[in-house]
């Protein structure tokens, strides 16, 4: 069983008080209770430093953890104003790269891995626009329907059922998976991409999870 320094060192340095009010012949168990309860009394302050240092250690954890989280979906967002066609948003995009850098927080090379993920050429991101009806070079070459600002066609209904109850239901799956935080992660990103390509599986994934946590509706086809 743990010992409580802090309740030890306070019951010790009350015999010693004890002792030196009301004994005073009894000088050395004063002593010796003071001495140990001086001591109990430093091993509760090293306790208490250390679960501080713990705690402040998990803190900073958590705080890279946001951090980084933060510059992946900051960056991400950028490169795809940097793909748009559209001038203004590629020029809020690039703006947002100028005051990034002033505040000494350079994102060039996520941005950049971001484009390349996308089939974008990194190098050509940054040139000026011709005029409204293009950009020189870099999207010049793009067809329009790679803006990812663009609204994309919503193809829900086209998806047959199945498929679409199959993404459904593993993706509801690592939703609900609490022991696995990248699952999740996923789970939510192939969602959202999904979404983006115009395949909405939102009210499909709630019913899943739905029939995992309450089970299922006995009128529904077997999923």
């Amino acid at each position: 069983m743990p010992i409580d320094h802090r309740a030890e060192a306070e019951r010790h340095l009350d015999t010693a008080v004890r002792h030196l009010t009301e004994v005073p012949a009894d000088m050395r168990i004063a002593e010796v209770a003071a001495a140990i309860g001086q001591g109990h009394a430093t091993l509760a302050r090293n306790e208490e430093v250390a679960a501080t240092a713990a705690d402040m250690n998990e803190a900073l954890q958590s705080l890279r953890r946001r951090f980084n989280d933060t510059r992946t979906l900051v960056s991400k967002h950028i490169a795809d104003g940097l793909a748009s066609r559209e001038k203004d948003r590629w020029k809020a995009a690039n703006n947002l790269t100028k005051a990034l850098d002033e505040a000494h927080c350079n994102m060039d090379s996520l941005i950049d891995a971001h484009l390349a993920d996308d089939g974008w050429d990194p190098r050509s991101a940054y040139k000026v626009p011709a005029d409204e009806s293009g950009w020189t070079g870099y999207a010049a070459e793009k067809e329009a329907e790679r803006d990812p600002w663009a609204s994309a066609p919503d193809i829900t209904t086209s998806i047959p059922e199945p498929i679409r109850r199959v993404l459904a239901g593993h993706l509801a799956e690592m939703l609900l998976n609490q022991s696995e935080d990248e699952a999740r992660k996923w789970a939510r990103g192939i969602t959202f991409e999904l979404k983006r390509e115009g395949l909405d599986l939102g009210d499909a994934i709630k019913k899943r999870i739905t029939d995992l946590t309450l089970g299922a509706d006995p009128s529904d086809p077997p999923f």
